[in-house]
């Protein structure tokens, strides 16, 4: 059986400008991603890329129970999260990359980017989303978009899925493996992702002790390690086996879904 393998589109192998990302939501994913995207930025630009530039969107005010799930701190309570995370990411790693404290519109006109990533506990904003994304924005390579990679997560699970908005025809002929142009996203794969919307599974606790019980303290950081380096391949190696995984913390395991 023939290996198959997603390659990226021809501009992501010699962009001219930084491949910009939409990064919706910075909370007990979004933030600690955000970190990861500035580190993917470092590795890329000791390359010679020309790296990555983020606007991010989320109108969400640090509270108490966010420190210590997010990457928050107490100093950092009453702030807008968007604001504060970006700052220190800008901070550490000397970019210019943007905050926005308001909540991105899910019919795709103000967050034009190669790739856009949700990490957001509201499905039906996902849902609405993958329609607005069915003729997905083609202009400037810099805002031409590309991908839809979003992660999302429950009490000890967890899924990220990396799925395509072009529709380039680039065929290479070889024997060893199969070459797979489109990659499902997660609309796709549960077209009533809409139905996740309750308080059971999103949870509806104000205190820390109530999140706990909700959430593991870490599977937004497990999750984010798996959704990170499949990205980092696909930006560096400029191709892919998987496009996503099933994370489940309490048996340990990690399900890949290969393309």
């Amino acid at each position: 059986m023939k290996t198959r393998i997603h390659f990226a589109p021809n501009y992501f192998y010699n962009p001219t400008h930084p491949i910009t990302i939409a990064l919706i939501g910075v909370g007990g994913t979004g933030s600690l991603l955000l970190a990861r995207l500035a580190r993917i930025d470092h590795a890329l630009r000791q390359v010679g890329h020309p790296g990555l530039h983020i606007i991010a969107y989320d109108s969400d005010i640090v509270e108490p129970n966010n420190v210590g799930r997010q990457l928050y701190t107490t100093s950092d309570v009453g702030e807008y999260k968007v604001i504060n995370a970006v700052n220190k990411v800008n901070m550490a790693f000397g970019l210019q990359w943007q905050g926005i404290p308001m909540d991105a519109l899910p019919d795709g006109e103000d967050i034009r980017a190669n790739i856009i990533i949700t990490c957001v506990d509201n499905a039906n904003f996902r849902v609405q989303l993958a329609r607005s994304l069915q003729y997905p924005y083609k202009g400037s390579e810099y805002n031409t978009m590309f991908y839809w990679l979003d992660l999302g997560n429950s009490r000890n699970t967890g899924q990220f899925v990396i799925g395509t908005l072009f529709n380039e025809k680039r065929k290479i002929e070889r024997e060893d493996f199969e070459q797979v142009e489109k990659l499902k996203n997660i609309i796709d794969f549960f077209p009533d992702l809409d139905a996740y919307d309750t308080p059971t599974l999103q949870g509806a606790g104000c205190t820390y002790s109530d999140k706990l019980n909700e959430q593991s303290l870490f599977i937004n950081d497990v999750l984010v390690a798996h959704a990170s380096d499949c990205l980092f391949r696909l930006l560096y190696h400029k191709q892919i086996q998987k496009h996503g995984a099933f994370v489940n913390l309490e048996s340990g395991r990690v399900n890949s879904i290969l393309v």
